[in-house]
């Protein structure tokens, strides 16, 4: 069902998502954080000595009429040893907006102390942004308005990324990036208008506490800060048990809570998470929102990880 708003009331909220108090549609901390922290910062690529591929998908009931979602892929391993390369494609949509980022970086890291595993990281990447406006599912009132002209729907655009890390393999990580290093200006919908690409920061840490020989519990937390009116953190821990099963709980800045269980099997992980809370005023109906997503991850040659 198409949306019923006036076009150019669109494009000013669109410009108020980039330059006010809101954070730009795929800026937002994705939900599977704690399980793939490579999402936020590519410096944590050692975190598996081996390549890795994954997949996650999900949905926002947070909305009226077209709902958010959000399907993100990610792979990533070492050419050689120290040097690695990733590639992350993240596609998120939100009302009318469309936001797809592909991501390349590169990976170094060299060793703090090679005997117990602590190694300092180092990524940067460069991004091919495209932004779309999904001009035909709003009803234009008056399709002459000169507001209208020269328009486009689409604007594709260019950025860098980079970051470093603290980590050690199965024990801790701890990080800090930065996305959109260039403040270029979008000149999307109209070349007019002045809308600069938020410069956005990341905070990605862990710790897992070895309970028992089967049992292990890892502590998390992620933020993202854009300016003093637009940031979020998250914070959570997840309980596994024989490195089969996880069950996990979180809770977030806006208020709300995350429940996430998966099970690995051989050298495949699947996993569920749904975030309930977050409340939606209208002018009639105020209802409590809710994410649901899924997650699978391939661990190739699982043998030499294990080793």
């Amino acid at each position: 069902m198409k949306r019923k708003m006036i076009f150019a009331v669109v494009l000013i909220q669109i410009i108020n998502l980039s330059a006010v108090a809101q954070m730009q549609v795929g800026q937002g901390i994705n939900p599977w954080f704690n399980k793939i922290p490579q999402i936020h910062n590519m410096a944590l690529m050692p975190m598996s000595s081996v390549p890795t591929a994954t997949l996650m998908a999900g949905t926002r009931l947070d909305a009226f009429d077209r709902h958010p979602t959000q399907i993100t892929g990610l792979a990533s391993g070492f050419l050689t040893d120290g040097v690695g390369i990733g590639l992350r494609i993240n596609s998120e949509t939100a009302g009318l907006s469309k936001n797809i980022d592909v991501q390349l970086s590169f990976c170094y890291f060299v060793f703090l102390n090679k005997e117990k595993g602590d190694k300092l990281s180092f990524t940067l990447g460069g991004h091919y942004i495209q932004n779309t406006f999904l001009r035909d599912d709003a009803i234009v009132l008056d399709p002459n308005d000169p507001g209208l002209l020269n328009s486009s729907k689409i604007q594709p655009n260019g950025n860098a990324s980079a970051g470093f890390a603290f980590l050690r393999e199965n024990k801790y990580y701890a990080g800090i990036s930065s996305y959109n290093l260039i403040e270029n200006k979008n000149a999307f919908m109209n070349s007019s208008w002045t809308n600069v690409a938020q410069r956005t920061y990341y905070f990605v840490g862990g710790y897992t506490f070895g309970l028992s020989e089967k049992c292990g519990l890892e502590l998390s937390g992620a933020s993202v800060f854009a300016n003093e009116k637009a940031y979020a953190w998250e914070v959570g821990a997840d309980f596994k048990y024989n490195k089969m099963f996880w069950l996990g709980a979180g809770y977030r800045s806006a208020g709300a809570l995350k429940f996430d269980l998966g099970l690995t099997a051989q050298s495949w992980s699947f996993g569920y998470l749904c975030i309930y809370g977050s409340w939606v005023d209208a002018k009639t109906y105020t209802y409590t929102a809710m994410n649901n997503s899924i997650f699978i991850r391939k661990v190739f040659n699982e043998g030499r990880s294990n080793k």
